[in-house]
């Protein structure tokens, strides 16, 4: 039976996420204790025991989802489960990188913090929003997109999620100028959603632009578990590969329909880390394949009897 493992991003955190396992497993403890080491953050408070806003900022969900994901994944490997691919949605990926081998645990999270320090500066200057769009096919939103963006205020597709929901991003005004144009068409709504989603777009070029210099620091090591690009589909194992895919994750957009199609191979889709998103839209576009989230301890005991471990 092959399967892949696929790693959640922003929104998909909660408080308390990972408690029941972290309880009862002196290995997702330890990831706890690196964490709260390295960033010099009480992970074990903000995770379990903080509130949805505090646990929501970008500088406190990225490295928190990271690390949540990164021990789960350390748990199942201990029980001797591994995946034969990974993914990550948005910031997940670096969870994906980390668990097939290309970047160390304490990188990941010196790389996720750098990013949001250059993020967070950048919204001081920009007023910048994003909407989830639902119910408009992708192409007919992008020229939307076109359509209202000049050259000062733009809006991109950022995420493209599902073939009928997107999340766009863009400068303030011409999320505007979109949301009244959107709200004309019979069948579409649209949500307002945090702009902590990340930009995917060339809006983040001055964000990247200072990011590069600390992926200078971090040595990508070529894998032989295959990591699919959110950005093609496409499996990469090459080390130089993987830093440009991570270079360019920030400025292109995620394309989550092209990882669902390179999902067909595989027999057993597995959800590591928070809540339930990535599985739903597995089970939705593979009803006939074996669909799990792991989020406690009943999960991980399903998936044991499921592989005979």
């Amino acid at each position: 039976m092959r399967s892949v493992f696929l790693f959640p991003g922003y929104g998909s955190q909660f408080v308390g996420m990972g408690k029941d396992l972290y309880d009862h497993n002196r290995i997702m403890q330890e990831y706890f204790e690196e964490a709260s080491h390295c960033l010099d953050i009480n992970f074990v408070k903000l995770c379990f025991a903080s509130s949805d806003v505090e646990l929501g900022k970008m500088e406190h969900a990225y490295p928190s989802l990271f690390l949540v994901s990164c021990s789960l994944f350390a748990l199942l490997k201990e029980a001797g489960i591994m995946p034969d691919a990974v993914a990550g949605y948005n910031q997940g990926e670096y969870a994906a990188l980390y668990a097939a081998g290309a970047i160390s645990f304490p990188d990941g999270l010196y790389l996720l913090v750098k990013y949001t320090t250059f993020f967070e500066a950048m919204l001081q200057d920009v007023d910048i929003a994003a909407m989830r769009v639902s119910g408009l096919d992708a192409r007919k939103l992008e020229a939307l997109c076109k359509k209202v963006g000049t050259k000062d205020a733009q809006a991109f597709i950022a995420l493209y999620q599902t073939p009928q929901e997107n999340t766009v991003v863009g400068h303030a005004a011409a999320i505007d100028l979109l949301r009244k144009k959107l709200i004309e068409i019979d069948g579409v709504s649209v949500d307002d959603t945090g702009i902590e989603v990340g930009l995917h777009s060339p809006l983040a070029e001055p964000v990247v632009s200072q990011f590069k210099m600390y992926l200078e620091k971090v040595d990508f090591k070529n894998i032989a578990l295959p990591f699919i690009s959110s950005r093609d589909g496409m499996d990469i194992t090459d080390g130089d590969m993987i830093k440009e895919q991570v270079t360019k994750h920030w400025q292109e957009p995620v394309r989550w329909p092209l990882v669902m199609d390179a999902l067909e191979p595989y027999d057993l889709i597995i959800e590591i880390g928070p809540g339930s998103m990535l599985s739903t839209w597995a089970h939705e576009r593979y009803p006939e394949k074996k669909v799990i989230s792991i989020n406690n301890q009943s999960d991980i005991d399903d998936l044991k009897k499921l592989l005979g471990k």
